[in-house]
């Protein structure tokens, strides 16, 4: 058998460079860009915020102890993140509710406005990296518009109370499943005093 000289090992060597040298490349380009990112992020969900109470003066987020978060992970209905809409006037206009559940092919996020009786206000989901055309289509007013008016008080059961987006049954069922768990989570803080 012969020896292996360096010239055998050299493409390699080669193919290791070339790695090395693009994932230098690609986490310089992440660092540059994760804080025009973080920001575009913050903008998008400032803008979702809004849409649902325009009148708002501003957001603030509800902070819950940790037997409550317990009860919520437990139930398996923890939010993202909640937020307390404030009207100019100081009063409270409602509550927004971020969460996310997987589709068909990819994450939906649902941000769930809901007033201080407890009625839906509006709904508005992301679902950026499902299906074009079908999952996406959970993006749209006519499936998204369904829930507005509906009462926190009951669970919201697609195809009886909200129609199904038509060949995207999985992704209307996953954005369903978190705007009940936003529904389920207002219940709980609402029980316990924090709105």
């Amino acid at each position: 058998m012969s020896k292996l000289k360096f010239r055998d090992f050299l493409p390699a060597l080669i193919l290791a460079l070339i790695c090395g040298i693009c994932v230098f490349l690609l986490a310089g380009t992440y660092s540059l860009t994760k804080g025009e990112i973080a920001k575009q992020e913050e903008a998008g969900a400032q803008e979702r915020k809004l849409t649902i109470f325009p009148e708002a003066k501003s957001f603030e987020p509800v902070h819950y102890s940790e037997a409550i978060g317990n009860e919520l992970k437990n139930r398996g209905i923890e939010p993202d993140e909640v937020y307390k809409a404030y009207a100019t006037d100081g009063s409270i206009l409602g509550y927004i509710f971020v969460n996310t559940g997987f589709g068909y092919a990819g994450n939906i996020v649902t941000t769930t406005g809901i007033d201080v009786e407890g009625k839906i206000v509006m709904v508005i989901a992301t679902a950026a990296s499902d299906t074009p055309k079908l999952g996406k289509e959970v993006e749209g007013r006519p499936f998204l518009d369904g829930f507005t008016g509906l009462s926190t008080e009951s669970e919201i059961v697609l195809n009886k109370d909200v129609s199904a987006v038509s060949g995207a049954t999985i992704s209307s069922r996953a954005a369903t499943g978190c705007i009940n768990h936003a529904r389920e989570s207002y219940l709980v803080l609402k029980e316990g005093g924090l709105i």
